[in-house]
């Protein structure tokens, strides 16, 4: 059951996770919203409930500014794990709608895209 409050995103970014359970890792965002984001990671198992601040950078733009998010994983499949952003401040989030601007709708929610 799909439990979004917002449509995401497709699209290409850079993250660079901080978890204290795991360390320090990098990944790519898939899907990106206004309340949470789905990253693909390589032999990265999160648990769910662990709280991470992630360092998103765009793609296609390494000059452009990244901004720094704080979330929860909310979501682990074999692929990567959905996160759902807390204590976001109004600079980041001015930050991740200008990225979310930048993106394409997803014209479908495949399964292994799902975060809350």
């Amino acid at each position: 059951m799909d439990k979004r409050k917002r449509p995401r995103q497709s699209t290409r970014l850079h993250a660079v996770v901080v978890c204290p359970r795991f360390g320090l890792f990098r990944g790519s965002v898939e899907n990106l919203s206004s309340d949470g984001l789905y990253v693909r990671t390589h032999n990265v198992n999160m648990c769910i409930d662990v709280p991470i601040t992630l360092t998103l950078q765009p793609a296609d733009d390494p000059t452009a500014e990244g901004c720094e998010v704080s979330g929860v994983v909310v979501h682990q499949d074999a692929g990567g794990f959905g996160v759902r952003f807390t204590d976001m401040d109004a600079d980041c989030l001015a930050r991740v709608t200008q990225l979310l601007a930048r993106s394409q709708p997803m014209a479908s929610t495949p399964r292994e895209c799902f975060a809350t």
